[in-house]
């Protein structure tokens, strides 16, 4: 997009087409990933996405049961939302357990019923970007593939016949949601194989632009720490189950996430989180926050603060790049108590204090809608180490893939190799 600033003008999107932000379209795939995506949709102010959001499953019950849990706080009519933006494939929309072979294969099979909705109701977004639980089976199993297959477009996938010409160069990214400790060890063993599918196409070419990671326990135990009286509870009294808690804070995350490319004073747009990274190998990524923070901290505090929550458990000394988005209210950016050069310097010296002064990145100051007193801080740190994120998974997945090597699934179990040896091969380019 073109940018421009004009005296003390923010900078922001050519204003011909009236916006001033990257558009974001989501596709949702799998349970999990339309618990995150759904949470968009009971939003009227939501700039950036708007209505470009997308749930698409093996098993119509689970949209529902989606769509049952949120109706009362949609800012889109429930006929409207089933008609337009959902969609299920695979046939029987029965589901297909945590199996992601057979998510894989009924998106390959029914691709054009998963593509239909994407062209139809984000077509002309400037990046996608995709929920999904890598624990599970529709979701995990599909979303590799059809994220492969988007980004061949018009050129060479299934989408060479389906007038996907907008889809020529889109930036894709993966928000990808890690299993709670305490779930299956065949969830655990799909995330490490669904992780390393977003990263790597099975030839060993990259996948996925960028793959966001959160991990449930992670957010749960942050939300928990936050407030351990009262967020089990929502505004009407009901109780907040774990997956409301953790995708509460994503949902914040994206919001400052898509801020760093709107009404910001050195913009950072979505090719600017894939490129730099990318240049040292890097495809992967996660958020921290610190939110409603005093204007009058130190910048360096605060970006701390944000890495103490980051939504994987990681040492931020090993990441090969880091962003930092400053959100602060007009008034305050106007009277100087914060600027871009007290976060610019507060990203250095942050950076410097942990070993990180040559990695690359970029930071920003964004405007915060309304009027309050506080600032949020968003840190995006991409190619570190994953052996903490892997510590308690991959006992399950050895565990699993035993089950592999004992039954009659060859060829599963080759393909499982092949998976495993493609991410040990990503995580020792990371190393060099």
């Amino acid at each position: 997009m073109d940018r421009r600033k004009g005296g003390d003008r923010l900078m922001a999107a050519d204003d011909r087409d009236g916006r001033a932000y990257t558009t974001l379209g989501i596709v949702a795939v799998g349970q999990g990933g339309g618990n995150i995506a759904i949470q968009f949709l009971t939003r009227k102010d939501n700039p950036g996405i708007d209505e470009r959001v997308v749930l698409v499953n093996t098993n119509d019950t689970d949209i529902m049961r989606n769509i049952d849990r949120n109706e009362s706080d949609l800012a889109i009519d429930r006929e409207t939302l089933s008609r337009e933006h959902v969609e299920t494939f695979g046939g029987a929309s029965v589901g297909v357990g945590n199996d992601f072979f057979e998510g894989e294969r009924l998106a390959e099979e029914d691709f054009e019923t998963i593509f239909r909705p994407i062209n139809n109701k984000i077509s002309g977004s400037e990046a996608l970007m995709y929920s999904v639980a890598l624990g599970g089976g529709s979701g995990n199993g599909s979303v590799p593939y059809i994220i492969d297959q988007l980004s061949q477009g018009p050129d060479g996938g299934k989408t060479a016949d389906m007038n996907a010409a907008w889809l020529d160069g889109i930036t894709q990214f993966a928000l990808a949601a890690w299993p709670f400790d305490y779930e299956s060890a065949q969830r655990h063993y799909n995330a490490i194989c669904g992780l390393s599918r977003l990263l790597m196409r099975e030839d060993g070419e990259p996948n996925a632009d960028m793959t966001i990671l959160a991990s449930n326990t992670r957010l749960k135990e942050l939300a928990l720490q936050d407030d351990e009286d009262d967020v089990r509870q929502d505004s009407r009294g009901d109780y907040v189950d774990d997956k409301t808690l953790v995708n509460e804070r994503i949902i914040d995350a994206i919001d400052l996430f898509i801020s760093a490319g709107r009404l910001s004073e050195s913009t950072i747009d979505v090719k600017d989180y894939v490129e730099k990274p990318q240049l040292h190998g890097a495809y992967h990524g996660t958020f921290g926050t610190a939110m409603e923070k005093p204007t009058g901290l130190d910048i360096d505090l605060a970006i701390e603060s944000a890495v103490e929550n980051a939504f994987v458990p990681l040492d931020p000394s090993t990441a090969k790049a880091a962003y930092v988005i400053v959100r602060a209210p007009e008034r305050k950016m106007q009277s100087g108590e914060v600027t871009m050069g007290r976060v610019g310097e507060g990203f250095a010296k942050w950076k410097a204090e942990n070993g990180l002064r040559g990695t690359v990145g970029m930071e920003t100051l964004a405007q915060a809608p309304g009027r309050r007193n506080s600032m949020d801080v968003l840190v995006f740190l991409a190619g570190f180490d994953l052996g903490p994120l892997f510590e308690e998974s991959w006992e399950f997945y050895e565990t699993e893939k035993e089950g592999l090597r004992r039954g009659e699934s060859t060829d599963q179990l080759a393909r499982v190799k092949r998976i495993e040896e493609n991410l040990r091969q990503y995580r020792n380019r990371l190393e060099e």
